[in-house]
């Protein structure tokens, strides 16, 4: 899978089932942020096309490969005049490995505030050749602080090299899927910067307003706690024109790492 468009390729099945289209053959681990976007996109394969999906709401179970196929199992919960609700299950090798919850809106006309401002960091010099992600060499990331001595980077650039237009509904996806990059327990103080092993448990998404990955959006992450072994972070995903296009928050397992 080389693109976005590839992770989020899904064969039907009948019933409201769906099983991906590609695989990731030389690897073995799987992305969180893959399972949420072809979650979503298979929930979005069951509602009018008039519908764009506002949030998300994910329970990682268990542990995946990218090897093997996963079937996604969607359960239509209500249609309503302007809103639907669904619910996916994705399976592999007869294990539940998420369970999601997604709520769909008919677009509206309304009152139009922000409260959150994108932060005063560098934007990505126009030269600069960024850097792939290493789950996906189409999602392209640039760290505006690369001396901040974190073991992971808790916010920063991200965009798609491959267009995606202004469909919602890939854009959407593509939100899911980098929502996942990053982690925002590493700029807490007193989180270890080495020897650590973190999960995910649980993964939320609000979409605001529509947007274009295709372009630089900004990640920033924030740590809130860490305690009992899970740890919990939130952050926001603005546009280069300061646009907020999604809000995120995600629980994870925290556990010293074992030799």
């Amino acid at each position: 899978m080389t693109t976005i468009h590839d992770v989020v390729a899904l064969d039907e099945l009948g019933d409201d089932r769906f099983v991906t289209a590609n695989l990731v053959t030389n690897g073995g681990f799987l992305y969180g942020g893959q399972l949420l976007a072809q979650a979503l996109m298979a929930a979005c394969r069951t509602v009018e096309a008039d519908r764009i999906p506002h949030s998300l709401h994910a329970y990682f179970i268990a542990g995946g490969r990218s090897t093997e196929p996963i079937e996604f199992r969607v359960t239509r919960d209500r249609d309503g005049r302007s809103y639907s609700a669904r619910s996916v299950a994705a399976v592999q090798d007869g294990r539940v490995l998420l369970n999601m919850l997604v709520s769909f809106q008919v677009p509206e006309d309304g009152i139009e505030a922000q409260g959150d401002a994108l932060a005063d960091v560098p934007r990505p010099p126009a030269d600069y050749v960024p850097w792939p992600h290493p789950c996906s060499p189409d999602a392209q990331l640039w760290d505006p602080e690369p001396d901040a001595a974190l073991a992971h980077p808790s916010r920063g650039w991200c965009r798609f090299a491959t267009p995606l237009d202004d469909d919602p509904v890939i854009n959407a996806c593509a939100v899911a899927y980098m929502s996942d990059f990053f982690n925002g327990l590493v700029s807490m103080p007193g989180f270890p910067s080495t020897g650590v092993s973190v999960s995910s448990l649980d993964h939320a998404i609000w979409f605001y307003r529509p947007t274009n990955l295709h372009e630089w959006h900004f990640m920033d992450w924030h740590g809130h706690s860490v305690s009992s072994g899970r740890g919990h972070y939130s952050g926001t995903i603005h546009d280069a024109d300061g646009r907020l296009v999604a809000g995120v928050s995600q629980e994870a397992l925290v556990r010293v790492a074992q030799p």
